[in-house]
């Protein structure tokens, strides 16, 4: 093999000279020592270096489209740990390929491989496959950083220095495999390397160093060849380091011009930062405000970056993604001529910056998000992977929910979809993980709802558990602490569209159940059935049913069906459900360790004129302020015969959820919610914060032609609403909300009332539902004064809940992908 390896011990400052020649980089290594880690690494004597554009932007000569087409050499890497271990791959990529794969694996599902596919990485083993479609961008020439680490924790993926992916599973490469790159590949491997440890968050990002930018700013202007090189790109990135000298002050950050005319401005305003580009005779305005006027012009250094990528222009400050806006448009702006100067800290015409740009330069790549949150030194967050595609066999799972007992535990819990990612029709199970140290490790999953799957085993005509919502009774002197979980229910071959408009329970919550003659019967709590008829020949057949806890029915002992299996599936069908939606509940007074039986509650909720009732899933609350203290709230939704005409409001238990009823909807008051053809008044699944003056805020999913997010408040203990908006600074792309209250005294308990609120959602269509944005409000959710975008890409569900340390839990889902736990520090939110 063409390579070298050798061990040595790791430490922070370890570093390696990069010795660049015309026609190859070679990597030396030089090692410290230190106790912590060892280190096993191969290096590559060339490589090559760029895509076409790159090189051109790189090239002396900017006609030139000469690269370096240096000998690639394959090499090898032994791994010899396994179960706790870390995998670094230095790469370049002008295309799709292969990077590393295991040459020596016993079986075919066992082989391990890292490639880029469509322009993206994904990662294959065990059978598992992580495709990390949010990786897009690290096929275009530019060098990347890919670290992936395993351990109980399962499988973390890192790109240049910060998380992008992970899996509920460890997908390290079997014991004593031996790791290979293609010499042929469009995506060539620089450097390779195992640890025998799984690096943490920190020593990724601490380790990272983020490129230097092809053009530095030297000078208020660029050299007529370093605009030259500039001035035929299509995508790439401007970087600035920037301030202004006082509070309110503004200016030019950044500009380009054409034959004396300005075609490129970057500038800071009271209002954020404004990227402008004159296309067509039309000045194009892309403009990021963030969450308050004056944000940045505040005196303070700021990092602002522009990216043009993927038909769509970015900007990012402070390493958080602030604005995406379609319209690719960079220095070349597909018209005839090309720029023929650029300035820094003064527009085209001289009128300066009130401030300075300390430092920045051009990038002629798009930068990856990882990049530029090093370049301005963003916190680093750590992600777990809890339920996901393959995890215990099951193709997908959705649908967040989450508490923090008052003893500390955190349970998460989420739609376990067997077959396929789908909503129902479909086999789904309520499943949940527990943590009993704040978030850091987490328990074997448990199953605490699921009925038998159906005679042909797993299928999308299973029974199914949908959307749970979880809240904790705290106050309860009966049972304090409890958790009680919500959750809708359907059987086998029934869901949200096709269910039935009929009552699946009777006023005694019994279920009710039909033959095949569709006489009519009732199942007690013992199993034993009761017959709707006062005929005495009917009470006799009654008789010889029994229906046991999973549902199946034996009829004089011998088996004759299930009750929640689909209609017609079954031979020995004889007893089922009605073929409609229910709703459950379970509890559990032992943080989750244990669960009561499933208990119907429908028939305390449901109305005549409703098709559907359903939870809002994530979260309730217990009121804690005035006469409604000890009330829970748990949000719901319903329709009438128009399924897509949502009504929301909120379940209401006064006795620790014994019982419970309906509050009003949001516009109950305004229409008639059986029966209205208005999207402006739908109101979704939601979620509700209680204030310091016991008001209760609501927020929901809409389709209301404003795109934003509708809020309403209750004075009455979520009875009924008032004062309903909608809120101009968070938009709403018709996916569910979440909201908490945050700590405001040493004395809060977790669910206090609090003007201290914190909302996440969904915020952007990319065209799919993402930009995955958190916002903080002191001030009872009135105004928010920071917002962080967590995952500017697939993002939508989440749940989120107040750790024990004080920082914040966030589980939350990359659509079908998996549910995935994310520690939040109070620094990362930039709040105490």
């Amino acid at each position: 093999m063409g390579s070298s390896s050798w061990h040595g011990d790791y430490a922070s400052d370890d570093y390696y000279d990069m010795v660049c020649s015309a026609t190859s980089i070679r990597w030396n290594a030089i090692a410290y020592s230190d106790r912590r880690m060892r280190m096993r690494i191969m290096t590559k004597n060339s490589m090559d270096a760029s895509s076409a554009q790159y090189d051109k932007c790189r090239s002396s000569d900017s006609s030139s489209n000469s690269s370096c087409n240096s000998i690639s050499e394959n090499y090898s890497l032994h791994w010899c740990d396994h179960n706790t271990s870390s995998l670094l791959v230095d790469f370049v990529a002008q295309g799709d390929g292969l990077l590393v794969s295991t040459s020596n694996a016993q079986n075919e599902s066992g082989a391990f491989e890292i490639t880029i596919l469509s322009g993206s990485l994904v990662a294959r083993s065990y059978g598992i496959e992580l495709d990390m479609e949010d990786t897009y961008g690290v096929a275009l020439g530019s060098p990347h950083q890919l670290i992936m680490t395993f351990g109980d924790f399962g499988t973390r993926v890192y790109l240049d220095g910060y998380q992008v992916f992970s899996c509920a599973t460890n997908i390290a490469p079997a014991n004593g495999a031996v790791l290979s790159s293609d010499k042929s590949s469009l995506a060539q491997v620089t450097r390779l390397a195992s640890y025998d440890s799984p690096l943490s968050s920190t020593e990724i990002r601490a380790q990272y160093n983020p490129p230097v930018p092809d053009i530095e700013f030297a000078a208020s202007s660029l050299a007529i060849a370093d605009v030259q090189r500039i001035s035929h790109l299509e995508t790439g990135s401007i970087y600035t380091r920037m301030r202004v000298r006082g509070i309110n002050q503004k200016g030019t950050i950044f500009a380009a011009s054409q034959c004396g005319k300005e075609v490129i401005n970057l500038s800071i305003d009271d209002e954020g930062i404004l990227y402008r580009v004159f296309h067509n005779d039309t000045w194009i305005n892309y403009r990021a405000s963030g969450t308050q006027l004056g944000q940045w012009n505040d005196g303070n250094f700021h990092d602002v970056i522009i990216r043009a990528l993927r038909g769509a222009v970015d900007i990012y400050v402070d390493g958080f993604l602030e604005l995406h806006q379609p319209g690719q448009y960079f220095f070349n702006r597909g018209e005839a001529g090309e720029i023929d100067s650029v300035s820094i800290g003064q527009d085209s015409y001289g009128a300066r910056l009130f401030g300075e740009v300390r430092n920045g330069g051009i990038y002629c790549y798009p930068l990856s998000d990882g990049q530029i949150a090093a370049l301005s030194h963003r916190e680093e967050l750590t992600t777990t992977a809890l339920f996901d595609k393959g995890f215990e066999g099951a193709v997908s799972y959705r649908i967040p929910s989450m508490v923090t007992t008052p003893n500390g535990v955190i349970i998460a819990g989420a739609d376990q979809r067997i077959v396929n990612p789908n909503d129902t029709p479909n086999e789904i199970h309520f499943v949940i993980r527990r943590s009993e140290d704040g978030g850091t490790t987490w328990l074997p999953m448990q199953t605490v709802i699921a009925y038998p799957s159906g005679p042909q085993g797993p299928n999308v005509d299973g029974p199914s558990f949908i959307d749970s919502c979880m809240v904790v009774d705290r106050l309860s002197d009966e049972h304090p602490g409890r958790v009680i979980v919500i959750v809708d229910h359907f059987p086998g071959g029934v869901g949200f569209a096709n269910a039935q408009k009929e009552r699946g329970t009777d006023a005694q919550g019994r279920l009710i159940l039909f033959d095949r003659q569709f006489n009519k019967f009732y199942l007690n709590s013992d199993g034993s059935v009761e017959s709707d008829s006062a005929d005495d020949d009917m009470r006799e057949e009654s008789q010889r049913y029994h229906v046991d806890d999973d549902g199946y029915v034996t009829y004089n002992s011998r088996r004759a069906g299930n009750i929640f299996f689909k209609e017609g599936t079954d031979p020995q069908e004889s007893l089922l459900t009605a073929r409609t939606s229910y709703l459950v509940e379970v509890h559990s007074d032992d943080d989750g360790a244990t669960w009561s039986k499933p208990r119907y509650i429908d028939w305390m909720l449901r109305e005549e004129w409703m098709k559907f009732i359903g939870t809002g899933p994530g979260c309730g609350i217990q009121l804690t302020q005035g006469k409604f203290a000890g009330r829970l709230l748990v949000p719901f939704y319903c329709c009438g015969d128009n399924p897509v005409m949502n009504a929301s409001g909120a379940f209401i238990s006064d006795d620790g959820g014994e019982t419970w009823r309906r509050g009003e909807c949001v516009f109950e008051r305004q229409v008639n919610i059986a029966n209205f053809e208005d999207n402006d008044f739908v109101s979704s699944e939601s979620v509700f914060v209680e204030t310091k003056d016991g008001s209760v805020i609501t927020f929901f999913r809409n389709q209301n032609h404003a795109g934003l997010i509708g809020k309403a408040i209750s004075h009455d203990g979520g009875q009924t609403w008032e004062d309903i908006d909608y809120d101009h600074a968070v938009p709403d792309i018709f996916s569910q909300p979440n909201a908490i209250t945050l700590p405001d005294n040493d004395n809060w308990n977790y669910g206090d009332a609090s003007d201290r609120v914190l909302f996440a959602n969904a915020s952007l269509m990319r065209p799919y539902r993402g930009c995955g944005v958190l916002r903080y409000s002191d001030d009872g959710a009135q105004t928010w004064s920071r917002s962080r975008c967590f995952n500017p890409y697939h993002y939508v569900y989440q749940c989120m809940s107040v750790r024990p340390d004080g920082d914040i839990g966030l589980l939350w889902e990359r659509e079908t992908a998996g549910v995935y736990y994310t520690h939040i520090t109070r620094s990362w939110l930039g709040i105490e």
